[in-house]
């Protein structure tokens, strides 16, 4: 299969800008509709965030080399912490349940009761639940790792791949609105999270990871399975070799959801379709991630 570039780019927003920029409004609206309840400088540095972002996106351009390319294209990678960091002040105003219950009673009839309540309770040795940890560390790291690499082989389709990316995120963010749940680790598994060996690298990783984590109502869907999903998809398709790497990691990340107590077995179930969902919906606003053609897969690893 012979590989046909996408058309010239115009200096315009591409639809993964586009997506945060108006998921960086929609969360403005909501702060500015609950004045009392988010702080001045959260209002005010959201809408200015987004548009910092728009303007430094159409300011850097199409260029197919140099510092500006490599900024461009790397742009979204602080915005779409920087929208999560954020997402656990407005969660409760749009959505004040929890519902870590109906999803507890959900994977009791996935799992049946004995079943449950053994995976609860299941004894992990030291080794196995660093590389857990290590593993589930990696959440934010493979997507950044798979568009670097991309941009370093100035990958026309890096764009796409973008798109499918960040709308794997907004759609996983989404979900914490419609349906806000801690986890087992805070509620029926709370004694087992607590109590898992602290190994070598294991439970300061830990730490590190609970104290950066606001948002803490974000159990469902499991955005940790949705985004290593869309970010093996998009591997497998440009970078072959990388995807050999990190499957691995990922499967290892998919895992630890479950093994450590993070997300309920229901929001890793929903990840699949609701992954495929977003990739869809990257499709349609941006077209196809084509696979690699033979003759890129044996060019060597050098930019263009």
């Amino acid at each position: 299969m012979i590989e046909t570039p996408p058309a010239t780019r115009k200096i315009v927003l591409r639809p993964s800008e586009l997506a945060l920029v108006a998921a960086l409004g929609l969360m403005t609206t909501v702060a500015w509709t609950h004045p009392e309840a988010v702080p001045w400088s959260v209002r005010a540095a959201l809408p200015t965030v987004a548009m910092l972002f728009a303007v430094a996106a159409l300011a850097l351009g199409e260029e197919r080399g140099g510092w500006r390319y490599w900024f461009r294209e790397l742009l979204a990678i602080p915005v779409v912490p920087y929208i999560f960091l954020n997402l656990g002040t407005l969660i409760p105003l749009v959505n004040d349940r929890i519902l870590d219950d109906a999803l507890e009673r959900l994977d009791r009839a996935l799992l049946g009761a004995e079943a449950q309540a053994a995976l609860y309770t299941l004894a992990l040795p030291w080794w196995l639940t660093d590389l857990l940890t290590l593993a589930y560390s990696t959440f934010f790291f493979l997507p950044i790792l798979l568009a670097v690499d991309l941009a370093r082989r100035r990958d026309e389709y890096l764009p796409r791949v973008v798109t499918a990316v960040v709308f794997t995120f907004l759609l996983s963010y989404a979900g914490y609105f419609v349906v806000p749940a801690l986890g087992p680790r805070a509620t029926v598994a709370q004694q087992r999270y607590v109590t898992l060996p602290p190994g070598v690298v294991g439970a300061p990783l830990r730490d590190l990871l609970d104290h950066w984590e606001k948002t803490k109502s974000d159990a469902f869907p499991s955005g940790h399975t949705m985004v290593t999903l869309a970010v093996l998809f998009c591997a497998r398709r440009r970078h072959p070799r990388l995807y050999n790497v990190i499957l691995p990691v990922g499967a290892l990340l998919i895992a630890a959801t479950i093994l450590l107590t993070y997300h309920w077995l229901v929001d890793v179930l929903v990840a699949p379709p609701l992954t495929a969902l977003a990739l869809l919906a990257a499709r349609a606003a941006h077209g196809p991630i084509p696979p690699l053609s033979p003759t890129r897969r044996r060019r060597p690893d050098t930019a263009s």
